[in-house]
């Protein structure tokens, strides 16, 4: 049922739809104060979620510093991936892998092991969809990885999950079953770690956090940056706020 209405609920903490919500509401409303209060909120929302500057301060101070390839000299036993870099709506799925813009938690997971930095990859993520055919994403990136030289004897594979609480509650399962004592690296996107490592942390799984596809920016203090409205700007305000409204709902139920 949690999960049911955590996907309700989604359409409504999405700027973009409030923004939209009092632009229509101030097409209908007779009342001028309140029809003039509307569009005016509604064109400031405009302007403050599209504003570059405003966005990156605070994407800068939301993401988590986190340790560099470099700084790992003994190779973790396990490097746990959690999902969401597949994109399964695109046309053409039979003879190529299709990645979302989340594709730097597949890659630069794949980098590490290459690199030696771990031994084994534990792919977690089953099917996110509320109603859409049920695509199992780890089980479906198995192949994937076995063309790209990686051996099946390297991965571990969790394809039930359909949150990040099941990431973790399913994956320590895995891991106090099969894998006891495993030194384990932490992979998702730094916008997603605070609310993963939270969820990791209740099912007493010992990692490291090792944040990848970060949104922040530098800062640029140039007309561009500062007055230019950035088209990307509802997105990654949505991935924030997801993530706020997510810690504070798992806060509630007790899964962190």
């Amino acid at each position: 049922m949690f999960f049911v209405i955590s996907k309700v609920l989604y359409f409504f903490i999405q700027p973009l739809n409030w923004v939209v919500g009092l632009s229509v509401a101030s097409l209908f409303l007779r009342n001028k104060k309140w029809k003039r209060i509307t569009l005016l909120s509604s064109i400031s929302l405009l302007i403050f979620f599209t504003n570059h500057f405003i966005l990156n301060q605070v994407m800068n101070a939301w993401e988590p510093e986190s340790i560099r390839a470099s700084d790992i000299s003994e190779p973790y036993d396990i490097g746990i991936l959690l999902g969401g870099y597949s994109d399964f709506n695109i046309q053409y799925q039979e003879d190529r892998y299709n990645f979302s813009a989340r594709a730097n938690r597949f890659t630069q997971t794949l980098e590490l092991y290459k690199q030696g930095k771990i031994n084994k990859i534990l792919l977690t993520g089953g099917a996110g969809n509320l109603l859409e055919e049920k695509v199992s994403e780890a089980e479906k990136i198995v192949v994937f990885l076995e063309k790209m030289g990686v051996p099946l004897e390297d991965l571990i594979v969790e394809g039930k999950s359909r949150n990040t609480r099941e990431n973790a509650e399913f994956t320590g399962a895995i891991l106090k079953k099969d894998h006891p004592g495993a030194r384990c690296l932490l992979i998702t996107s730094a916008w997603h770690m605070r609310r993963s490592a939270a969820c990791f942390k209740k099912e007493n799984i010992k990692f490291t956090p090792y944040c990848v596809d970060y949104e922040s920016e530098r800062t640029r203090m140039h007309p561009e940056s500062l007055f230019t409205p950035n088209n990307l700007g509802f997105y990654r305000w949505e991935l924030m706020i997801k993530e706020w409204f997510g810690i504070l709902g798992y806060w509630v139920r007790g899964y962190i």
